[in-house]
């Protein structure tokens, strides 16, 4: 069985932003840096119940950083763009494909 059929969704963010994914049913954790989420990455690699990271795009220093600091985690890392975040144009398809990996 694969790590996406049995696993759960964890949402790194700030404590205004994280209980509208908690009442949604994700498990969530508190993170206001870049390097507090790398930590928290770190230590959900040793997990074998996580199927999925998101981390909010906006507690983020260096996106493109991070983007190249997640590579080496088996775990798929997905950075949800929020409100507070810089605006863009988004293909969100193409970005949940490619945190799956089949993108």
């Amino acid at each position: 069985m694969s790590r996406v059929e049995k696993g759960k969704v964890v949402v790194i963010g700030d404590r205004d932003t994280l209980p509208l994914f908690k009442s949604a049913g994700f498990k969530v954790l508190e993170a206001y840096s870049q390097s507090q989420a790398l930590d928290i990455i770190s230590r959900l690699e040793l997990s074998d119940d996580v199927a999925l990271i998101i981390v909010l795009k906006h507690i983020l220093d260096d996106v493109d950083r991070f983007k190249i600091q997640t590579l080496k985690f088996k775990t798929p890392v997905f950075i949800l763009p929020t409100s507070w975040s810089p605006g863009e144009s988004v293909d969100v398809n193409r970005l949940i494909a490619k945190a799956l990996g089949v993108g």
